[in-house]
């Protein structure tokens, strides 16, 4: 193995970090930067380097920059009908702001499992920022719980893309994969809440940690907003005003009001199309029709279709342009910061980091939950997709399986629970979480990158105590 190339990636990750943090250079500049002296100094020449890191920005704009930009836009819809302060108000009613941040965890990692990490944040995360908005509580233990749901349903419950990815090689059936990822997906969700939201009790600070030029408009109106807004309206047009409580909270009701069920079409019709189209794949079922409206891209167009037609009463046919547009906008920045983010896994993947790290970890098979556990953390924290730490740590041991004690559902949660740790500037969700919830690099670490570990810290004690009963 290189021992220099490891050395020369901590030092463009360190440098990274130092030039985001310390020097306050744009983290574009800076991951920029970052690659190009990864790929000169392992190795892969200056002409190679720089054909990486177009490579990297193209193939990931190529696989998430449309998912990315109709998920924006579709929030921006939602936003202009009043979708998401009712969705919200509906559930604060329910559970009361206290549990919200379990609820929203639940939701986004047991009800409607990651399939796609990059559709689902930038689906969820408005509404993470509009109940911080809505009832007060902290935007970083909500964006925390968000987090930590959408990695649980990736990498643990069933149909996670890196779940079901990661059963394949190391055979475990979905039956198996369904009695211990819901259950145990519960309890990683609701622990990593609370101990991330201690600590945010103590470590938050929204003047260093929030961003002070992010336009927070997309999460709707505050308590305080929608007050003023109604004592300026006309009795008339409103049939019941605000009626605000000490921990409740009830919304205006318009006479014209669509149904909530409807008004949530955008989100629910693109969740379910997906899903179908998994869950036939699952079973065997090829139904091209299906595989065309259930691919993200379609099923998210779908959705901002609808979107646009439930927003013409509410903006007029002459605003949707306006309203699509200050989507892109929003949009504009994530895709850059997401586009580098591949650059540098792009250089990663070229200079062979992840297969001198298969070498490193192959060969030491005596404590297969620790190595797994091991081997996803590191790759994760070296290349940044959760996904790929998870399958390729579990295939690090999936041709050994029959010789270790181990059972290998326990090693799939050891992949999946080690590949949530360390996620940091080589994530492109990293970037999207950021710039999408208003945080700056340093909030982000605190919140994202934090959050996640502590599921990651929790899941390896977990599996070490089950190693030993199973």
């Amino acid at each position: 193995m290189d021992i220099a190339v490891l050395v020369h990636l901590a030092i463009a990750v360190i440098g990274i970090v130092l030039m985001i943090v310390w020097a306050k250079i744009n983290p574009v500049v800076s991951i920029v930067a970052g690659a190009l002296y990864l790929g000169v100094a392992a190795g892969l020449g200056f002409t190679e380097s720089v054909e990486a890191v177009n490579v990297g920005f193209g193939n990931l704009m190529a696989e998430v920059g449309l998912i990315i930009g109709f998920g924006v836009m579709i929030g921006t819809t939602l936003s202009a009908t009043g979708t998401m302060q009712r969705v919200v108000d509906g559930l604060l009613k329910l559970v009361g702001p206290k549990k919200s941040p379990y609820v929203l965890g639940l939701t986004s990692g047991i009800v409607f499992p990651s399939i796609y990490f990059d559709v689902a944040l930038v689906i969820l995360a408005p509404m993470a920022g509009t109940i911080a908005k809505r009832t007060g509580k902290s935007l970083a233990t909500l964006a925390g719980s968000l987090a930590i749901g959408l990695e649980v349903g990736l990498l643990i419950v069933v149909p996670g893309v890196a779940a079901v990815a990661v059963a394949g090689p190391l055979g475990v059936d979905f039956g198996t994969m369904l009695i211990w990822g819901i259950p145990l997906g519960i309890f990683f969700i609701i622990s990593s809440i609370f101990l991330h939201d201690l600590l945010m009790r103590k470590i938050f600070n929204p003047a260093t940690d929030l961003d002070p030029h992010f336009d927070d408009s997309i999460f709707g109106e505050s308590l305080e907003e929608e007050r003023t807004r109604l004592m300026s309206h006309d009795a008339g047009d409103v049939a019941e005003a605000t009626d605000i409580q000490a921990g409740s909270v009830a919304v205006e009701t318009r006479t014209r009001q669509i149904p909530l069920l409807i008004a949530m079409l955008p989100v629910i019709v693109p969740i379910l199309l997906i899903v179908l189209d998994t869950v036939t794949g699952i079973l065997g079922q090829d139904i091209p029709l299906l595989g065309f409206l259930g691919s993200p891209v379609v099923a998210l167009l779908v959705g901002l279709l609808i979107g646009i037609i439930l927003a013409i009463p509410t903006v007029k046919r002459d605003g949707i342009d306006e309203l699509i547009t200050k989507g892109a906008q929003t949009s504009g920045s994530i895709l850059l910061f997401t586009g580098v983010a591949g650059s540098l896994g792009q250089v990663i993947t070229e200079v062979g980091i992840g297969d001198m790290l298969a070498t490193l970890f192959q060969a030491n098979a005596a404590i297969p939950v620790l190595l797994t556990w091991t081997v996803a953390a590191i790759l994760r924290m070296a290349q940044g997709s959760a996904s790929v730490a998870a399958i390729t740590a579990a295939a690090l041991l999936a041709p050994i399986m029959g010789s270790i004690d181990a059972p290998a559902i326990l090693i799939l949660l050891a992949a999946g629970t080690g590949a949530a740790f360390g996620a940091h500037v080589t994530d492109n969700t990293f970037w999207i979480f950021k710039q999408m919830l208003g945080f700056t690099t340093k909030g982000t670490f605190k919140i994202y990158t934090l959050a996640q570990s502590i599921f990651a810290v929790i899941g390896l004690a977990v599996c070490l105590l089950l190693e030993l009963f199973l």
